[in-house]
């Protein structure tokens, strides 16, 4: 069963212009980015209080119609089995017709193509925390400083790129790839980004925008 976090946010933030519905799910996450705001809240921090998904459900049909989209977010949602996400976006498609988008880091592409081709998410926003597709044996220590996980080698980072191709060669209007601006980092490496996602939006006749968020540090406690 996955647990929700007691905290479900209205805003205007998430989809730009548009009222969502923000969702985040206790189910950790496979990194440790550097300086994630939200690590020690959502992953570290022990919740013996939290929301089941029908807490989720009743507060969707209660709220309805202050919101246009649902949006779920971590952590990393997808770190759930694909037996809860599914049981659980189901759930919600059965209730509503709003749009579900997902936030993830793009490590489980599985579990990304089945929910979306079985019409459970529509739409994804995929973080490019680097140029995956230009990273070399010489860069493992900035992954570690990045991702805050030690790699042998860069087979990773090919899935987290066929990721990102995935999202833009399926998009039906609703996803988006993301980097933070990490202060480390110089500004050929998101030109880089940018380029490699307008190839992909040439390649297949897309408009996935590509959106640069600024550095919010973690807060000290």
């Amino acid at each position: 069963m996955i647990h929700y976090y007691k905290n479900l946010l209205l805003t205007l933030s998430e989809i730009k212009g548009h009222p969502a519905l923000l969702v985040h799910a206790l189910t950790g996450c496979p990194f440790h980015c550097y300086q994630c705001f939200n690590y020690k809240e959502l992953i570290e921090s022990k919740h013996e209080q939290f929301y089941s998904i029908d807490d989720v459900i009743n507060y969707i049909e209660r709220q309805k119609d202050l919101f246009e989209y649902i949006v779920f977010s971590g952590g990393e949602f997808l770190n759930a089995s694909l037996e809860d996400l599914t049981r659980d976006l189901q759930s919600i498609k059965d209730i509503t017709d709003k749009p579900i988008i997902v936030y993830t880091n793009g490590i489980y592409l599985e579990k990304m193509k089945q929910l979306f081709e079985n019409g459970l998410v529509d739409g994804y926003h995929i973080d490019m925390k680097l140029p995956y597709h230009l990273l070399c044996e010489d860069d493992l220590d900035l992954v570690e400083l990045t991702l805050g996980i030690k790699v042998q080698d860069l087979s990773i980072f090919k899935r987290l790129a066929k990721a990102i191709a995935y999202v833009i060669e399926s998009d039906k209007g609703y996803s988006k790839i993301r980097s933070v601006k990490y202060p480390f980092l110089s500004e050929s490496a998101f030109n880089e980004n940018r380029l490699f996602v307008k190839v992909l939006n040439v390649k297949n006749d897309k408009n996935v925008p590509y959106e640069i968020n600024d550095f919010v540090a973690e807060q000290s406690h």
